[in-house]
């Protein structure tokens, strides 16, 4: 079949490539990682991979993935020894996201949603945004939030506690029910591997059409 090239725009992505609960692509993998849907199996990843509303990401160590959400190119980077629930509502224009960290490490660089709020959730707290750029690091200990930009509403379910994290700020939410805030020390923001600084880069992916014809979109993302 003859191959047909296009250089996506996202509204594109998200009315012709997917449907269903078709929500977000892999643009990065390093080291061993796994995807569960379905049936529990788990599956290697890799790049080019689609993400449904529903599948569990898993990082050993060593691993790392980049992934765009496909209606505004918010992008979720996920750390080694990591476990996300990835989860998305669509309407015509948007997809409402939720990611459940089950223990981890991730970054959430959140586009201006258009409807709904960008929510992550872990067993001690819930961080609630509308489009700004944070790490959250989950573990035994309970949940600290680190802003680089925007505006994060963080907020402990267990005291129901919920303080505002602004840029240059973190914020700890505790198994006992506190939440405070306190200037960011810059030693303690991660690594993020896929963060080159070299500008615009490309991932293709081959798909069929409605009519049965092999396509390769070509998806350009910072």
């Amino acid at each position: 079949m003859k191959h047909f090239k296009s250089v996506l725009i996202f509204i594109l992505l998200f009315t012709s490539l997917v449907g269903g609960d078709r929500i977000a692509i892999a643009t990065k993998v390093i080291g061993n990682v796994q995807y569960i849907r379905g049936d529990g199996s788990g599956r290697s990843l890799k790049k080019g991979h689609i993400f449904e509303s529903g599948d569990i990401l898993k990082t050993d160590k060593g691993g790392f993935v980049a992934l765009l959400f496909i209606d505004d190119k918010t992008a979720l980077k996920v750390k080694e020894n990591s476990e996300i629930i990835i989860a998305g509502k669509r309407s015509a224009q948007a997809i409402a996201k939720e990611i459940n960290l089950n223990g981890g490490t991730i970054r959430a660089q959140v586009r201006k949603q258009k409807k709904g709020d960008f929510v992550v959730r872990t067993s001690v707290s819930v961080a609630s945004v509308k489009g700004t750029d944070f790490w959250l690091v989950s573990n035994k200990a309970g949940d600290s939030l680190i802003g680089l930009e925007g505006i994060v509403s963080f907020s402990n379910l267990i005291s129901g506690e919920s303080i505002d994290i602004t840029t240059g700020n973190s914020g700890i939410s505790t198994l006992e029910g506190s939440v405070k805030s306190f200037k960011t020390d810059p030693k303690t923001i991660p690594d993020d591997p896929s963060d080159t600084g070299s500008g615009t880069q490309k991932l293709e992916i081959e798909f069929m059409d409605a009519s049965g014809k092999k396509k390769i979109l070509i998806i350009e993302y910072n």
